[in-house]
């Protein structure tokens, strides 16, 4: 077998980072970082708060690879990911995992503060050591996940507040990312139950093949989502934002559960498609709503 070319190596380290994954992360960092100022940032803070998350971040999904890369063989969506296909071996993932963490923990606590970076560091601690093993053992992995996953929110609200503080509307957009994942992730689980079956995952489709507690579960959280995405209603500066995030909330929010109770009473893929599509509508337009009901330097 020939050895890969360089250009090929250099795509296998870009695809250990889940670049879409880390985006998203980074955009919801971004966000909080501006909401929590109550003001304009610090283009340098942002700018170096963004750099080292997007180390912790990549360095994350590496572990996450490393970690399941037996898991990962076993599924046609995962098989092609830089370990299962030998683009990679599994010691220059390990280490391209150690360098970016230390990397990315280095320039949040240099050039941010501490708390940010202790907060960063943790919820990297959170994800590979904590969650990823979970997967292979309970279906409650879901909800360990779902706090790394809103978890940068919070260090964005810590790199841009004096003293390092967290408001409510962070708080509140925080629940909001937490929530949000569960019906999210009901139709990714749906759509692959039976390859992370196969992978030997403890998905809750997996362990309800029936669908229905994953659906139960969506309706359940897209309600409560609806409750907190209202709860930034308190500090909006004005009544015209209120409206903004209220009409944005309500309708943002029915869709999503609309979408999971069809979900509920009929979970198949084509649901559990519309599902995901609404999933993919709310976060970006909820937090534009926010941002435009919150900032008050425009």
């Amino acid at each position: 077998m020939a050895a890969p070319n360089s250009d090929s190596r250099v795509q296998a380290y870009v695809e250990l980072t889940k670049m879409r994954i880390s985006v998203m992360v980074l955009v919801t960092f971004i966000v909080a970082a501006a909401l929590a100022a109550e003001g304009m940032p610090s283009l340098s803070v942002m700018f170096w708060g963004s750099l080292g998350m997007m180390f912790v971040c990549a360095s994350g999904n590496a572990m996450n690879m490393y970690l399941e890369r037996y898991s990962d063989f076993l599924m046609p969506r995962t098989a092609n990911r830089p370990l299962p296909a030998q683009k990679l071996s599994a010691t220059e993932v390990a280490i391209f995992g150690a360098a970016t963490i230390g990397i990315g923990t280095a320039i949040l606590l240099v050039t941010v503060n501490w708390q940010t970076a202790l907060c960063g560091f943790a919820n990297w601690v959170l994800y590979v050591a904590i969650y990823t093993p979970m997967k292979r053992k309970t279906w409650f992995n879901t909800e360990v996940g779902a706090v790394a996953g809103a978890m940068p929110i919070l260090i964005g609200s810590l790199a841009t507040t004096t003293p390092p503080s967290i408001p409510l509307v962070i708080w509140a957009f925080f629940g909001v990312l937490f929530l949000w994942q569960f019906p999210h992730f009901m139709a990714i689980a749906w759509k692959y139950r039976q390859q992370y079956e196969a992978g030997g995952l403890k998905m809750l489709t997996v362990v309800d093949p029936t669908g229905k507690r994953a659906g139960r579960k969506a309706v359940v959280t897209a309600v409560l989502l609806i409750i907190v995405s209202l709860i930034p209603l308190i500090d909006c500066p004005t009544y015209v934002q209120g409206f903004v995030l209220f009409a944005a909330s309500i309708w943002l929010g029915w869709r999503y559960l609309h979408a999971s109770i069809l979900f509920n009473a009929q979970p198949n893929d084509a649901t559990a498609r519309t599902l995901m599509m609404k999933s993919l509508l709310y976060l970006p337009l909820y937090m534009l709503a926010l941002i435009v009901s919150n900032l008050r330097w425009f």
